[in-house]
């Protein structure tokens, strides 16, 4: 019983680094991971034998240690994710193999099994067609620039908002563009057609690139749903003479906020690719995510110092600051080279929802206090870093006090709207990802690194303990 009990811990490990192998595979794009049938697919162009025999739960037994894996089968394992030969080795010893040992009885050598004989096979050309795959994805994964996105991603995300931002302009000037919900109809529909079309698109290796594009899309353009109670743009387009009173003004400031959130997407992309994209990830995880995230969300934020007011500055500041955030806590817990315990990931979870229901609070109350405060100076789009302009109030056809509230209306339509799609959008997406990421098992630090003895710790703590483990003492000290 004591030798079967052991026979059963040593398969749960091997299957616990096999999945971290395959969780950690480099992929083309600067993306990582595997599915159980992707493995499967690509052990077939190494032994054409998987192709016929084997279906993705006999990953699954190995991976959970319900079987251990033969000698041979490692070996084509080992040849298939491109592990060194002191990887295999070490694979090796932990299956108990050593020397010239042959598979024994009890190592799960199931190649009799149902579950085998019932896979559906892989035809020749799903084979011819994955040599292909695998040599582009190797060759790709070693250079720092990586692939970039499809043709039907770049349209998706760019050409086709395009389109409607372009074609719903002249569609608005044909009809005389004369009401005032026009603007704000205009703003909400291109709004509405970039979240919809990112969010059908959001998978991997793309989802985080595409993410941030997204949301840096969105709070460049709130502040739109502001000035539009005026008719007017915060950029000064509107200054421009001939375009006061059309939706040109409109349609080029969504313009510039689709190119300078696509073009903080392709920062993004690159650092990405330059820090994650290569099999073997060095250095500090926390300072790797933190350029990553930050450098991007920080060049969009210069430029709008430049191209926009104060007032917008501020807004766009903290909301700017929380997606950084965001973002490199969303990098971290996709990092291979980080091994928190499971009430790490517990804690970690309890307190992004403690921390979010307290920002989200306080979020809400700053922005009705703001809202109700009578005579609270207020920051009118007429100027910018670069030049300022003369607002037309016979144009408007309105006085000032008019313009004032009409503006104080326009900011809870912006607020608003920042304050859902960062709960809902922003928030949400955090904490799902952590949720999904704290029920995982636990994974070794990275491909090629040892596994740890359960019940050990290890010699120095991760960068994410230790950081998990100041706020922890925070929270502790400040709640008790």
């Amino acid at each position: 019983m004591l030798e079967r009990d052991a026979q059963r811990a040593r398969a749960i490990q091997v299957g616990m680094l096999m999945r971290a192998y395959r969780e950690s595979f480099p992929l083309e794009g600067g993306g990582r991971g595997l599915t159980q049938e992707e493995l499967l697919r690509r052990m077939a162009t190494v032994d054409g034998d998987y192709a016929q025999r084997y279906s993705h739960t006999t990953v699954s037994r190995w991976e959970s240690g319900a079987t251990r894996p033969s000698r041979e089968r490692l070996e084509v394992f080992g040849r298939t994710l491109n592990l060194s030969q002191f990887e295999l080795a070490g694979l090796m010893s932990l299956a108990g193999f050593t020397g010239d040992d042959q598979p024994r009885p009890d190592g799960a050598d199931f190649s009799n099994d149902e579950e085998d004989r019932d896979a559906a096979p892989i035809s020749q050309a799903e084979q011819t067609g994955l040599v292909v795959t695998i040599d582009t994805e190797q060759a790709g994964s070693r250079l720092l620039s990586g692939p970039f996105p499809s043709i039907s991603q770049v349209l998706v995300s760019c050409f086709f908002p395009t389109l409607v931002t372009i074609g719903g302009a002249y569609l608005l000037a044909s009809l005389g563009w004369n009401q005032r919900w026009m603007p704000i109809a205009y703003i909400g529909v291109v709004l509405g057609t970039r979240l919809g079309g990112a969010f059908l698109r959001l998978a991997r290796p793309f989802d985080l690139c595409e993410f941030l594009c997204i949301s840096l899309f969105v709070l460049l353009t709130t502040p739109l749903l502001q000035s539009a109670a005026l008719n007017m743009d915060h950029y000064g387009f509107c200054a421009i003479p001939g375009m006061a009173g059309t939706p040109m003004p409109f349609m080029l400031a969504l313009l510039v906020n689709l190119f300078v959130s696509t073009i903080a997407g392709a920062v993004f992309f690159a650092l990405w690719n330059w820090q994650y994209g290569t099999p073997k990830v060095t250095g500090n995880p926390v300072q790797r995510a933190a350029l990553v995230a930050s450098l991007p969300v920080g060049l969009v934020y210069v430029t709008m110092a430049v191209a926009t007011n104060m007032g917008i500055l501020l807004q766009l500041g903290v909301s700017f600051a929380v997606l950084a955030g965001v973002c490199v806590i969303l990098l971290l817990i996709r990092d291979s080279t980080i091994t928190p315990h499971e009430r790490d990931r517990r804690f970690l979870l309890w307190a992004i929802l403690i921390v979010g229901m307290v920002m989200t609070t306080i979020g809400a109350g700053a922005m009705l206090a703001i809202f109700l405060t009578p005579n609270l100076p207020a920051m009118l789009p007429d100027h910018n870093l670069l030049y300022s302009w003369a607002i037309d109030y016979e144009m408007l056809d309105q006085t000032p006090e008019e313009t004032l509230r009409r503006f104080n209306l326009g900011y809870l339509w912006h607020a608003t709207t920042v304050f859902v799609y960062m709960v809902f959008g922003v928030g949400g997406n955090l904490i799902a990802a952590v949720y999904r990421w704290s029920g995982d098992p636990p994974r070794p630090q990275t491909a090629g690194a040892p596994v740890p003895n359960p019940g050990t710790e290890t010699a120095e703590p991760s960068t994410l303990r230790k950081v998990i483990a100041f706020f922890r003492g925070i929270l502790s000290n400040g709640l008790y």
